[in-house]
């Protein structure tokens, strides 16, 4: 076989099968992205107090790639062959990979990230956390629509169970968290839908792509669609004379959100999923609410309710059933 077949074949190399973690690394990978994702929250607000709703969104979506294209331009020890194989494939398969890494950057960045930081500035952060509560349910309705897992008795028992915990929680806030508009909530809807199709697509893109390239793949394609908006806000805010107004603290709101809120926790998402169903790894943004209520109790000393204790068991019991599998192969149904 000459040279030329040889690297015809790297081309279509497939990711290297390697062992799955144990699970005490994919549980410390879970418990920092729900950290992070619990903190997005507070940090989002805190970068709407000086920065309108479109420009952080923006930011936030074109910092992550550019942090993004480095990375991905600098494969790891003893992965020499790993930045010549993505551009080949993605030169052989163009207009596919295109399409791919597009949809992935519109529906994870765009819709999920950008409408999620938007909406926080016209909603509360109870009425948030309870609609991006809708994502799991989404995820599994579209893995079983597109035939990637089974919707089982265990599984519609457990998301039941976990929603119901995270809406007691989330209610507990209302009172405090001010109310939403219908403005906000729609759009964090969107950000809800983003993030399900985002996971479900993005479940057969890793198999081809590779779970830290796709992400990393995604964040840039997010910040070429973000830039127009991104630059339209620097003018805005050029023009009003407040650009250089703006306090480190905002930024060091954009650049957490950038860098851990989408780049470090949206990699950790990917390579989680290679390991876990979609509709499974959905179940875990359940624990936000619960993430940060323990924050709340941590940095403000704010008091653990009977309704927060008993709504965080049935998120703990509702992730625990879809976690769990039952003992013999055929012991569950799939429902119709």
């Amino acid at each position: 076989m000459g040279a030329g077949d040889e690297s015809r074949s790297a081309t279509f190399l497939p990711e290297p099968v390697r062992p799955a973690p144990s699970s005490a690394w994919i549980f410390l990978a879970l418990a920092f992205l729900i950290l992070v994702w619990s903190l997005n929250y507070i940090v989002g607000k805190i970068g709407l107090r000086e920065l309108p709703a479109l420009a952080l969104g923006s930011f936030r979506l074109v910092t992550a790639g550019i942090v993004s294209l480095p990375v991905l331009l600098f494969p790891r020890a003893g992965k020499r062959q790993g930045i010549k194989v993505t551009l080949e494939v993605l030169q052989k398969r163009r207009l596919h990979a295109l399409w791919t890494i597009t949809c992935l950057g519109f529906f994870g960045g765009v819709l999920n990230q950008g409408c999620f930081t938007v909406g926080l500035n016209y909603t509360s952060v109870s009425h948030s956390s309870l609609i991006i509560g809708c994502a799991p349910i989404l995820i599994l309705v579209f893995s079983r629509a597109l035939r990637l897992e089974a919707l089982t008795r265990r599984k519609a028992i457990g998301m039941a169970l976990a929603f119901a915990g995270a809406a007691a929680v989330g209610v507990e806030h209302i009172g405090n968290a001010g109310a939403g508009n219908i403005l906000g909530d729609l759009l964090t809807l969107f950000a809800a839908v983003g993030l399900a199709l985002y996971t479900v697509l993005g479940k057969r893109a890793i198999t081809e792509y590779g779970a830290v390239r796709v992400s990393l793949l995604n964040n840039i394609s997010a910040a070429v669609l973000a830039s127009p908006i991104a630059v339209w806000q620097i003018r805005v805010l050029a023009h009003a004379g407040r650009l250089g107004a703006i306090s480190l603290e905002a930024w060091g709101g954009v650049i957490y959100l950038g860098v851990l809120g989408s780049v470090v926790s949206y990699v950790l998402y990917f390579w989680a999923l290679r390991y876990m169903t979609p509709a499974g790894l959905g179940a875990v943004s359940y624990l936000q609410p619960i993430g940060a209520t323990l924050l709340g109790l941590l940095l403000l000393g704010e008091p653990i309710t009977r309704r927060v204790a008993v709504g965080g068991l049935l998120v703990i019991a509702g992730v625990y059933a879809i976690e769990t599998h039952p003992g013999s192969a055929g012991a569950e149904e799939e429902l119709a």
